[in-house]
């Protein structure tokens, strides 16, 4: 079954770079394109059960704005193309149904990189439409047919209850963990901050956070992570995977990752949670690239929320861009958005159970 696009870009050179993808991509099929913002949103408007590619310069134009407003309220899926690597709109950064394909170097185009990746982030932001938490109010995205709403897969159901905060956070991050953990509660569950770092950088950091922002933060590395009530800062320049021992005590232990280029991985503290069953709450913050994004999203899978700090309020986008992009981010918040949001689950066990929102 193919999956239905509608493509709007503004050059024709643009047009010409990418309009392959889609005759060549034997499971898309592409229903329209258009040249201007009022074109695509008639054609979104007859062809409503698609995922629209859309050009980001086509917001700039003078009827930008209103093709931004009815994006907003666009309940299907949407994926803005970059290729000089502009963030999304404020507005369209915080909506679950749209995405980011940026390209790499802010500034320049980048055409070649939107054209090689263009099909992953379709595939991506269809699997995200399919398995996303209000998948049951949209309609299935094959030609011909349409699946009932009971049918679409969801991510499986997990208790509320939190037993390990994880925030990843790389390029940018040093100032804004300054800033949360000076107005984030005692923490009442385990919380481990994974910030990418050189070996020997982050003990010195913890100890800062310490003194600055009156929680206890210490470097922790393989052996038991901290109880409640101290937080842990991964140590830098090695990796490590999350294990846990037959009584239920939650463990790091030290992970050889030969390809990985920054230290902590945060994808591997992620996925290794998700595979030994650790209930985590997760967090992506501004950083280079796109680790924790993978993590990230096998928790998702499992139930478990994400949340993605809005891509215009980071000093780096890349991390955040990554996890909305790829549908694990359940979330997409503001630095203060996301303090509520720790406060919240870093609260006694008993409490976040009653509080937090179903998954």
């Amino acid at each position: 079954m193919k999956f239905r696009v509608c493509f709007a870009v503004k050059s024709s050179f643009t047009a010409i770079a990418l309009r392959p993808v889609f005759a060549t991509n034997p499971e898309l099929r592409l229903l329209g394109e258009a040249r201007d913002c009022a074109a695509i949103e008639t054609l979104l408007r007859q062809e409503s059960d698609c995922v629209a590619v859309i050009d980001i310069e086509l917001l700039q134009d003078p009827e930008g704005p209103q093709l931004e407003r009815f994006l907003t309220l666009r309940r299907e899926p949407t994926l803005i193309v970059s290729s000089r690597g502009q963030p999304l709109p404020a507005a369209l950064a915080t909506k679950p149904a749209v995405r980011l394909l940026a390209g790499r170097r802010p500034g320049e185009m980048d055409l070649a990189y939107i054209k090689d990746e263009l099909p992953k982030a379709i595939q991506a932001i269809r699997e995200a439409w399919l398995h996303g938490a209000d998948a049951v109010h949209r309609t299935a995205a094959a030609v011909g047919a349409s699946l009932p709403p009971q049918s679409l897969p969801s991510p499986k159901a997990k208790p509320a209850a939190v037993e390990l905060v994880v925030v990843g956070v790389s390029t940018g991050g040093p100032p804004l963990l300054m800033q949360i953990l000076k107005r984030i509660t005692h923490p009442a569950v385990p919380f481990l901050i994974a910030q990418h770092m050189p070996h020997g950088q982050t003990a010195e950091f913890a100890q800062r956070l310490t003194e600055e922002t009156g929680h206890r933060v210490v470097e922790v590395g393989v052996g038991s992570i901290p109880e409640a009530g101290t937080i842990g800062m991964v140590q830098g320049g090695r990796d490590f995977e999350l294990t846990r021992l037959a009584s239920g005590q939650m463990r790091l232990r030290e992970a050889v990752l030969p390809e990985n280029p920054f230290h902590p991985s945060i994808d591997h503290l992620l996925l290794t949670a998700a595979r030994v069953g650790i209930a985590t709450h997760s967090v992506i913050l501004t950083g280079m690239g796109q680790d924790g994004s993978k993590g990230a999203l096998e928790l998702m899978r499992q139930g478990y929320p994400v949340v993605a700090q809005r891509p215009d309020t980071c000093a780096v986008a890349g991390m955040p861009q990554s996890a909305i992009q790829n549908g694990a981010a359940r979330e997409v918040q503001t630095p203060e958005q996301i303090i509520d949001t720790l406060n919240r689950w870093l609260t006694s066990p008993e409490r976040a159970r009653r509080s937090a929102p179903a998954p």
